[in-house]
């Protein structure tokens, strides 16, 4: 990506074995304001506006910036990369709120963007159209660059088990790991040599291993693995699933095992709350509603196990350059 210092708050929980590469620096907020007040650099990335949880430390760097650039007679404004795909309501409150609120909500955004963003990569046709919503957005600098992987380095030599479906992602309720594991016992009886693998930690850890301990033949689990073991152990299976649900505020973006099992070339089964559903339907992977029984998402596990998509035709639907690289050129390009 673009040559930049990289700043950072906390440690997110996956980044489990991983270390942090040189160039990425620990700020506190307040440290990371001044900074931002008193520098002279030209360009500044933030993370998205309808990141919710974020927003409060979105607004004072962005100010902090804007005002450092006026103090040297400069319009300096920050761009963003975005693929939040719930409704600004629902992205900021969990929930519908009342229409003049919403309005005055999607006012008070659309403004706040307006001052202080000059260029808005978008990741998902979904985000776009949340982003959309917003008033004076489309007077602000935007693209959509679909955030799609490119093939992995050996993804078409490596051997896949044609009966074994995999889930990598924290295993909590928001994920569907409840719904897949009613699922998957369905699966086992329409399709008794099919194999389940699931991958990573969360508050359902005792639950998940009780539930394999109770059928070890046809379920499996890894525990949680450092990011360089992952691509390996998805090239192994058919099949990636990610059943996610909506949680309050929080809905699947894009989904990281969803790209990884695109990057190997694999089938995915996954629900419509993604903003690549569209994407992933036209090329042949299942979605299912995300409110759908349980039944759905195993009659979906069994078609993929059965008649998975051919390797290649997934990795040929691949761009040649990752979507995030090609966004983050268009974010960071000189006028």
């Amino acid at each position: 990506m673009t040559p930049a210092m990289h700043w950072f708050f906390d440690t997110n929980y996956d980044l489990f074995e991983t270390s942090i590469p040189p160039g990425f620096e620990r700020m506190s907020l307040r440290r990371a304001a001044w900074r931002l007040l008193s520098s002279n650099a030209s360009v500044l990335e933030v993370p998205e506006p309808l990141w919710a949880r974020f927003l409060p430390q979105n607004m004072t760097l962005v100010v902090a910036w804007r005002l450092g650039g006026l103090l040297r007679l400069r319009n300096r404004k920050a761009r963003t990369y975005a693929i939040e795909n719930n409704s600004p309501s629902e992205a900021l409150f969990g929930r519908s709120i009342p229409w003049p609120l919403d309005v005055l909500v999607r006012f008070a955004l659309g403004a706040f963007m307006r001052i202080f963003f000059e260029r808005v990569a978008l990741g998902t046709p979904a985000a776009a159209d949340s982003y959309a919503t917003l008033p004076f957005f489309r007077r602000i600098e935007h693209s959509m660059i679909l955030g799609l992987p490119t093939p992995s380095l050996g993804a078409d030599e490596a051997d896949a088990d044609p009966n074994t479906a995999i889930f990598v992602g924290h295993l909590d309720a928001r994920k569907g790991l409840p719904e897949l594991m009613i699922a998957w016992s369905e699966v086992e009886q329409r399709l008794p040599s099919a194999s389940l693998v699931v991958v990573g930690a969360g508050p359902l850890r005792e639950s998940v291993e009780k539930w394999v301990a109770a059928r070890p033949g046809s379920r499996r689990y890894l525990g949680q693995l450092p990011h360089d073991r992952i691509l390996s152990v998805v090239g192994q299976a058919a099949v990636v699933v990610a059943p996610s649900v909506r949680a309050r505020r929080w809905r699947e973006q894009v989904g990281l095992p969803i790209e990884e099992g695109l990057s190997m070339g694999r089938t995915i089964v996954t629900t419509s709350e993604t903003g690549l559903a569209d994407w992933l339907h036209q090329h042949g992977h299942s979605i299912i509603a995300s409110d759908a029984p349980e039944t759905d998402l195993s009659r979906a596990l069994v078609d993929a196990l059965t008649y998975p998509i051919e390797p290649s035709s997934v990795l040929g639907s691949l761009p040649t350059r990752h979507g995030r690289l090609v966004a983050d050129s268009w974010l960071h390009r000189a006028y």
